[in-house]
């Protein structure tokens, strides 16, 4: 077997549930910002750098964060978190009550990412028949490819991103962080079948015609209600399973970084020295309120980052 086909059957394999096919064919018509969830802001998941923090921790919707406001947030997160009220946090207290924020989190975004299925299939069903035909999807898959290859030579490059991160509105922060191909990020996540980050239009239009064979489950040559909603579920609920192990294996990590005397505790001053620090990295301008307006913080080189560099320099 060849390393393409390798690649290809991996990546059928891989993505059997989670390949983003119909919900990411969606006709630019479509508002995917209602996709995601109004979460709660009293407490919020997180988010550390620019909208992501504000979208997290601005509690009156003002757009802005000022450290006051933040402050009163993160005391009520201390408090809520230790819950034997001894004043310091075990790690089963820290992860239990991420794990609580989270799963709400996701709950709410998942019921809001379901309750579109019907505008989906709905936006994709152009003559209104109630199914969606191999030509309504294709079209759909066309305008797709189309918008985002800016530069018109049948590929889709990290250079064709450039233009597309322009142009885009900010959103809020996803939990679930579902793949779309409104971003070259997620085309190139559910398309890019040899990992090259670089999706010609025959790999697009192959593996398109490989997802729609496989959503459409009674073989009539298109797609009803019920076939898109289950190949949508079965992608959603997977998503879900694999981001929420991961946040909460980051979340053990969160709690050793913030434990610094190594106790196996996080104290009030350990916790709060922490929160300092992420208001002070998202607010780089310096005037005590993080806005849209302050600059991206600057990315600071880890020191496992220079051991490898200087492993691997002559």
């Amino acid at each position: 077997m060849s390393v393409s086909s390798r690649a290809s059957a991996s990546l059928m394999a891989r993505h059997a549930l989670r390949v983003c096919s119909l919900g990411a064919v969606l006709s630019f018509g479509v508002a995917h910002g209602a996709e995601t969830a109004e979460v709660g802001k009293a407490m919020p998941i997180g988010g550390h750098t620019g909208n992501a923090f504000i979208g997290t921790w601005d509690d009156d919707g003002d757009g802005k964060v000022t450290r006051a406001e933040y402050e009163a947030v993160r005391k009520a997160r201390f408090a809520t978190t230790d819950s034997d009220g001894n004043g310091s946090l075990s790690i089963e207290e820290y992860v239990n009550e991420y794990a609580a924020r989270l799963d709400r989190d996701i709950a709410d975004e998942r019921n809001a990412s379901l309750k579109q299925t019907d505008t989906r299939f709905k936006a994709l069903d152009k003559d209104d028949d109630k199914f969606i035909s191999r030509a309504e999807y294709d079209n759909s898959g066309d305008r797709a490819f189309v918008h985002l290859d800016r530069n018109k030579d049948g590929r889709i490059t990290k250079e064709d991103a450039e233009t597309v991160a322009k142009e885009a509105t900010p959103r809020r922060r996803s939990i679930i962080g579902m793949p779309t191909s409104h971003t070259l990020a997620g085309m190139l996540e559910i398309y890019d079948d040899d990992g090259d980050d670089v999706l010609t239009r025959e790999q697009y239009d192959a593996q398109r015609a490989k997802v729609f064979a496989a959503t459409d489950t009674d073989k009539d040559g298109k797609l009803d209600h019920e076939e898109y909603v289950n190949e949508f579920n079965a992608r959603l609920q997977q998503q879900i399973d694999d981001r929420r192990q991961a946040q909460l294996k980051q979340a053990r990590v969160r709690f050793k970084a913030i434990d610094t005397d190594e106790n196996g505790a996080i104290s009030r001053d350990e916790y709060f020295a922490m929160s300092a620090r992420m208001f002070d990295r998202a607010d780089t301008n310096k005037d005590g309120v993080i806005t849209h307006d302050d600059p991206p913080p600057v990315r600071e080189r880890r020191r496992d980052d220079a051991a490898v560099s200087q492993v691997q320099t002559p």
